[in-house]
């Protein structure tokens, strides 16, 4: 009886399965964007073989982009990411989805089952000779997506060029859904069909067991998590500063190896900090969500990371001629004015219930926060 009883509930859960609806279940969003290629990120609710068309300017007729590796295209996958490249700079371009179920496959027959093509959505690509640059910003949002749609609503998404996530928008990786659920797909929802984002990890993003796949759902240009990137007279920095305490800490099981991963990054900063570009930008901002500076507020512990920031970057980030610091991590919105530490430029630490605008163009920053209660907590220029 047991074992027929067993045989039932299991006919019953492949039903189930076998009866779940085909369909894209996140996004698309796009992710690397620049002035002639950009990357659609989306999943499927069951493995298949998916790819992207696109058409507009010169391309009459929808392009076909799927994403290819040693003569094969990806397929029976889930997660898909497809590069789109021969793009114009600051060109109008229209895409859609279009994804086939794959039902069996074996090595000498594949079964197709659903097909899904999605409606059309439009993006542009950037324009080198545009000189300014904006973007909304918010951090710690620690699965609450509400939160993260409140926030996208205190400024029109219409006129910034995309949105930073500085780091912590979930609090663990330990189920595949948290970053989708936490902040991908209210971002799907508003703005990131036709706009990107970028997101920097925070060390919320770095613990659980899936924390090595954040790679695979993000946007990571030469793969790594730190990166740099120029529009117009602006160069934007992304730091990735680890987990807050040390890597000997039980809890880490002696897999984290952050104090080396930052040495990497000032060595590479270094470097690229000698490059024609980097040299020639008006305003050169870092965006990193840890703060290189150790705050005095007694309801914010001292940190082992923040230390040793402060004693690394900080002194870096003088010498390079930083204009500004963009943090987030304290869940406090703390502002050191330049030269009160040490530090030849301001450093801005964002709460976790704010959401700050950034305009950069050749007259300097200008910088205006907004609470999720409406409260103008700084409106200021930083030249």
């Amino acid at each position: 009886m047991k074992k027929t009883l067993f045989g039932i509930i299991a006919l019953l859960f492949c039903t189930l399965a076998s009866a779940q609806e085909f369909k894209i279940n996140h996004g698309p969003y796009l992710q690397n964007m620049g002035s002639d290629e950009v990357t659609v990120y989306f999943t499927t609710s069951k493995e298949a073989f998916s790819w992207v068309e696109v058409t507009g300017d010169k391309w009459t007729k929808p392009q076909r982009f799927a994403t290819m590796f040693a003569g094969q295209y990806n397929a029976y996958n889930k997660e898909n990411r497809v590069q789109i490249t021969g793009l114009r700079p600051g060109t109008k371009y229209r895409y859609r989805l279009v994804s086939k179920e794959i039902t069996e496959y074996r090595p000498y027959k594949v079964t197709y089952g659903d097909s899904i093509a999605t409606a059309w959505e439009e993006f542009t690509t950037f324009n080198p000779k545009q000189q300014s640059l904006s973007f909304v910003l918010m951090n710690d949002g620690h699965d609450k997506p509400q939160k993260v749609k409140n926030l996208l609503g205190k400024f029109p998404l219409t006129n910034v060029d995309m949105v930073v996530y500085l780091g912590d928008m979930i609090s663990y990786y330990e189920k595949e859904e948290a970053p989708y659920y936490g902040y991908i797909d209210p971002s799907v929802e508003i703005f990131a069909k036709n706009k990107p984002f970028i997101s920097i990890r925070g060390n919320h993003e770095m613990r659980g067991k899936l924390t090595r796949n954040y790679m695979n759902i993000i946007g990571c240009p030469n793969d790594r998590f730190y990166n740099i990137a120029y529009f117009g007279c602006t160069a934007l920095i992304m730091l990735d500063p680890g987990e807050d305490k040390p890597d000997t800490q039980p809890v880490y099981a002696g897999m984290n190896s952050y104090d080396g991963y930052r040495m990497e990054q000032i060595e590479w900063l270094k470097k690229e900090a000698k490059s024609k570009q980097f040299k020639a930008a008006k305003n050169k901002i870092v965006l990193m969500h840890i703060p290189p500076i150790v705050t005095d507020d007694p309801n914010i512990p001292e940190e082992y990371t923040a230390t040793e920031l402060e004693k690394h970057f900080k002194p870096l980030f003088n010498e390079l001629g930083i204009d500004i610091v963009i943090s987030g991590h304290t869940h406090r919105h703390i502002v050191a004015e330049k030269g009160e530490r040490g530090n030849n430029y301001p450093i801005i630490t964002n709460d976790n219930e704010d959401v700050m605008l950034v305009n950069s163009n050749k007259d300097g920053i200008s910088i205006k926060i907004i609470s999720e209660k409406d409260k103008v907590i700084l409106d200021r220029k930083f030249k």
